[in-house]
């Protein structure tokens, strides 16, 4: 029995002695990262990438917004959630694009140098802010939407609230919001909410920080250096910038809370019959959705929710691209390969 209290104790002298610097360490690194944020966030950069509009003026909250491109049509690029710098994670797509139709890539308030805001991240607000940031921005309609992921649910919310603005749509591996009538997918949402929550306070210690170092696949940053034709150190490097300070802000935060009401909001529509659409899936996307149904865990698939969302399959159609959720950069050569035939032939 002396002998087992002899080990308690050899343990209880090990965390006091460890724990303690551990704890130091960890508090250390918690201030030094919210000094470099607080530098971050009101970085002075002021190059191509950040040009900033006032959309709710009497606030003083601004967004950020990139334009490129001389074309006589206009591209909106609307970035997935969660997108730390949209303007450096889609330039596959603005670089792919701009010799032929202007480019624009919008940050929502709380990604990239946009402001964050504690406006409810409803479908109305947010496409008002899309709408009014590219007003001010002096990108007049209409445009050609090309959605990624969640925001698939905000383009179609746009095209039913402004629809002589909305000239045709490209949606990128999109959140179909009909998949949330399944109560798996439900869930599915309802995890993601969980595990953004909780992340997000994870963020106060700089973790994310450290892991664009040293795990360059958590943010594409593997797939950006080989593609070096597109990226630039210096864009890799502001890049960085942004991840230490947009990582899960509080706006991010606030929108995925929201995810379930606003895929509800437009769990029926459908794209009008005049509109030109693609929609491109992923190959692992779709494999992901296709086992959760032979599972018998869901009862839906990617491919049917994207299918049911069309009523004129003369100018409206689904491709899949071989690669992961973010086709931008794990295959940007074969998604701009769809982009640019549909939008030469259907727009």
């Amino acid at each position: 029995m002396s002998k087992l209290f002899g080990v308690f104790d050899l343990v209880k002298d090990f965390l006091f002695t460890w724990g303690i610097k551990i704890l130091i360490i960890l508090f250390i690194c918690m201030i030094l990262h919210n000094v470099l944020k607080m530098s971050e966030i009101t970085s002075r950069y002021s190059g191509d990438y950040k040009k900033l509009v006032p959309v709710y003026e009497e606030e003083n909250k601004f967004m950020n917004v990139y334009v490129t491109g001389q074309g006589d049509k206009t591209v909106v690029i609307l970035a997935g959630f969660g997108s730390q710098s949209p303007v450096i994670q889609y330039k596959t797509l603005t670089e792919g694009l701009k010799d032929s139709y202007r480019v624009v890539v919008v940050e929502y308030f709380g990604y990239g140098y946009s402001m964050s805001i504690n406006k409810p991240r409803t479908n109305d607000n947010i496409v008002d802010e899309i709408k009014k940031t590219l007003e001010l921005a002096g990108v007049s309609g209409p445009y050609i939407l090309m959605p990624h992921s969640l925001s698939n649910v905000y383009a179609m919310k746009f095209q039913s609230k402004y629809p002589e603005l909305v000239q045709g749509v490209v949606s990128i591996d999109g959140t179909y919001p009909a998949e949330i009538k399944d109560e798996y997918r439900q869930e599915q949402v309802k995890a993601q909410v969980s595990n953004v929550n909780i992340t997000s306070i994870f963020e106060l210690t700089g973790f994310e920080r450290l892991v664009s170092y040293v795990k360059g696949d958590v943010f594409y940053i593997d797939k950006m250096k080989a593609l070096n034709n597109v990226y630039s150190k210096d864009d890799i490097s502001v890049y960085r910038n942004r991840i230490g300070s947009s990582y899960l802000t509080r706006t991010m935060v606030n929108e995925m809370k929201n995810a379930e009401e606003n895929m509800k909001e437009m769990q029926d529509y459908k794209y009008p019959e005049y509109l030109s659409v693609l929609e491109i899936l992923s190959t692992e996307t779709v494999k992901e959705y296709n086992e959760a149904k032979d599972s018998g865990k869901s009862k839906v698939n990617l491919t049917e929710l994207a299918e049911n969302t069309i009523t004129n399959p003369v100018i409206q159609t689904v491709k899949q691209v071989e690669g992961d959720h973010m086709l931008q950069l794990s295959n940007p050569e074969e998604l701009l390969k769809q982009i640019k035939a549909f939008l030469a032939i259907c727009i």
